[in-house]
C-alpha cells in the first residue's frame, strides 16, 4: 500500500497509506461515506463493489480506495461507471471512458492533513492505468475552489456529455454542482451559447462538436 508522509501537516508526524480496500474494512468504509450525504443510506453498490475482485480498478470497473492511519481507517474513496451508463446503447464504451467519484470522506479528527486530496490523486492513478478518459462527481457549492485547485473543471450547474448524434446526456443533483477532469487530453470541454453549463465532447468517436452548435431545450442545434 502506497504510503504518503503527512508528518508535515500534522503533530506528532504521521504516516497515511493509501491502497485498495478490502471487504475486512466494510464498516469503517460504510461509515465514512455515510457522511458525504448525511441522512441517506449508503447505496448497495458500496457493499457489492467491496465483493468483487480486481479487474481494471481495485473492484472489477469500480475503485473503492482507503485511506489509513496505523491500524484505523480515516478516509475512504468510491467510484463507479455512472448510473446513467446502465441502459444506454453504447454502456460498454462508456463503462471504458468516463469513472464517477460517487464519494470522498475523512473521518472527524484528520480532515485538514491532505487525505482527501491524496484519495483524489490515486483514483487518478487508477483511472489513466485503466485507460479511463473523463471523471466526474458532485459536490457541494463550498467545494468548488477545492476541485478548482486539483485541475477539475468545478462549480458547474449540471453534467453534460455530447454523445454520438445530437444526443445529451444531462445530471443534476438538487443542492450540488458538477465537476468533470480529464484524464485524457484528446477530450474536450465546450462553452456552448445557450448550454447551461460547459459540455463535454470527444468522450467517444463522433463525439465532437462543430462552432456552429447552439443548446435549445435539452439539445444540440448545428
Amino acid at each position: 500500500m502506497p504510503e504518503i508522509d503527512l508528518s508535515g501537516r500534522s503533530d506528532p508526524p504521521s504516516r497515511i497509506r493509501i491502497g485498495r480496500a478490502r471487504f475486512r474494512d466494510v464498516d469503517s468504509f460504510v461509515d465514512l461515506l455515510s457522511l458525504v450525504n448525511p441522512g441517506h443510506p449508503v447505496p448497495p453498490l458500496v457493499l457489492t463493489a467491496l465483493a468483487l475482485r480486481p479487474g481494471r480498478l481495485t473492484h472489477g470497473d469500480c475503485l473503492c480506495l482507503i485511506a489509513r492511519s496505523g491500524d484505523r481507517v480515516v478516509g475512504a474513496l468510491m467510484a463507479s461507471p455512472p448510473r446513467w451508463t446502465d441502459t444506454h446503447p453504447l454502456r460498454r464504451s462508456l463503462v471504458r471512458s468516463v469513472l464517477y467519484i460517487g464519494g470522498v470522506a475523512v473521518a472527524s479528527g484528520h480532515r485538514g492533513r491532505g487525505i482527501a486530496t491524496a484519495l483524489l490523486n490515486m483514483a487518478e492513478q487508477h483511472g489513466r492505468h485503466a485507460g479511463l478518459r473523463l471523471l466526474t462527481l458532485e459536490h457541494p457549492p463550498a467545494m468548488t475552489p477545492f476541485y478548482t485547485r486539483l485541475g477539475y473543471s468545478a462549480g458547474q450547474e449540471r453534467l453534460i456529455v455530447a454523445l454520438p448524434g445530437p444526443a445529451l446526456q444531462e445530471r443534476k443533483m438538487p443542492g450540488h454542482l458538477s465537476a468533470v477532469k480529464r484524464l485524457d487530453l484528446g477530450v474536450g470541454f465546450a462553452t456552448v451559447p445557450g448550454a447551461p453549463a460547459g459540455i463535454v465532447t470527444d468522450l467517444l468517436p463522433g463525439c465532437s462538436l462543430p462552432s456552429t452548435a447552439r443548446y435549445r431545450n435539452g439539445r444540440l442545434v448545428t
